[in-house]
């Protein structure tokens, strides 16, 4: 498969805004690749009900001013194309016609996408979305609400 490579799946946290708190707090999948082709960033963006799906080719969460925590989901378990990796990722559903949905649930379902899809493992799974937890209630702001 030309063009293909394995990536390491990140959870990146960003801080809540205007405050801190831990349902403000933004998630997306990092996937940072084994070799020099570009790493993608994806996540949903917005607010509730008119969410939009974003794909950032060479962006790297943890340069930015918000930026909390990266959490190691793990590696996939075979290659895939940039293609590939972008049709699994915009094949996640955006929940707008849910009041509650967000990011972090955005996230939940994109790497259970991919445990279905046999290129996380269960453990895997569960390293990413116990992670994404743990980083989102670690906001700073939490304890004056």
């Amino acid at each position: 498969m030309s063009g293909a490579t394995r990536y390491t799946v990140y959870v990146a946290v960003h801080k809540g805004d205007p405050m801190d708190f831990s349902k403000y707090r933004h998630t997306g999948l990092w996937f940072v690749p084994e070799n020099s082709v570009p790493h993608y960033f994806y996540h949903v963006r917005g607010k509730p009900t008119v969410f939009l799906f974003e794909m950032r080719k060479n962006w790297d969460p943890t340069r930015s001013a918000n930026f909390a925590k990266k959490v190691l989901a793990g590696r996939i378990s075979h290659p895939l194309t940039a293609s590939e990796l972008e049709q699994h990722m915009r094949s996640v559903t955006v929940g707008n016609d849910d009041h509650e949905f967000n990011c972090q649930q955005w996230v939940q379902m994109a790497l259970l996408l991919l445990r279905q899809k046999g290129l996380l493992t269960q453990e895997q799974y569960d390293a990413g979305v116990d992670g994404m937890i743990d980083a989102t209630m670690e906001a700073a702001d939490e304890d004056i609400a």
